[in-house]
C-alpha cells in the first residue's frame, strides 16, 4: 500500500532504540500514529524526510505516548494499545480491515477468511491478506493476530517474518497452537 504522506505533514519521528525486536521507529502526525517501522530512525524515515517537521518544532504528545505504550507492550506490561491512529492516508479498505484486526482480542486469532466474513466479504480472504501485508503500523494494528485458513502462520512483514509473528502471539499469551510453516 502506497500512502501519500504529504497529506499528513508535518510528521515527527522517534525511535525505541532497543526492544526484543530490535530498534523500532514511530512516526506521528498532528492527528495520531501514522507508521511503525522495524528499523532504526535514519533508515526508517528516508521517504518521509520531505514531510518531517523541523527539529525545533515540538512533537505532539502522542509521539512519546506511542513509544511508551510500545515499550510497555513489548516488555509484557501492556496487552492493548490506546493510541489515536491517523487513518487519512490509508486506503479505505485497508483501514477497515486493520480496524477489524484491531478488534481481535489480545491472545486470540482469526483466519483471513474469518476476518473477511466480519467485513461482509464472501471471498475476501486474499484482500484481507493484502491489507494485513501492507499494514503501516504493525504490532499496534495487530495483523499478527490473523492466520491462514489452515491455522498456520503465513507471512509477516516485520523483522524476522513469521518468527516475529509467533513471538508476538506468544507474548500476548495466545493459546494458538500451530506449526510455524
Amino acid at each position: 500500500m502506497r500512502m501519500d504522506f504529504s497529506t499528513l505533514a508535518p510528521l515527527w519521528a522517534d525511535q525505541l532504540p532497543s526492544s526484543p525486536l530490535g530498534p523500532l521507529t514511530v512516526v506521528v502526525s498532528e492527528v495520531g500514529l501514522v507508521r511503525l517501522d522495524f528499523a532504526a530512525l535514519p533508515a526508517a524515515i528516508g521517504e518521509l524526510r520531505p514531510w518531517l517537521a523541523p527539529a525545533a518544532q515540538i512533537a505532539p504528545h502522542h509521539l512519546a505516548e506511542a513509544l511508551e505504550q510500545l515499550d510497555d507492550y513489548l516488555g509484557g506490561r501492556r496487552r492493548e494499545f490506546d493510541l489515536t491512529i491517523d487513518w487519512r492516508a490509508m486506503p479505505e479498505f485497508s483501514a477497515r480491515a486493520l480496524q477489524a484486526a484491531a478488534a481481535i482480542p489480545c491472545g486470540q486469532v482469526l483466519t483471513y477468511g474469518e476476518l473477511a466474513h466480519r467485513l461482509g466479504l464472501v471471498n475476501g480472504a486474499r484482500a484481507v491478506g493484502q491489507a494485513m501485508a501492507s499494514n503501516p503500523i504493525p504490532i499496534v494494528l495487530p495483523c499478527h493476530r490473523v492466520v491462514g485458513a489452515d491455522r498456520r502462520l503465513h507471512g509477516y512483514s516485520g523483522l524476522y517474518g513469521i518468527e516475529t509473528k509467533a513471538w508476538l502471539l506468544k507474548l500476548e499469551g495466545s493459546t494458538f497452537q500451530s506449526q510455524l510453516f
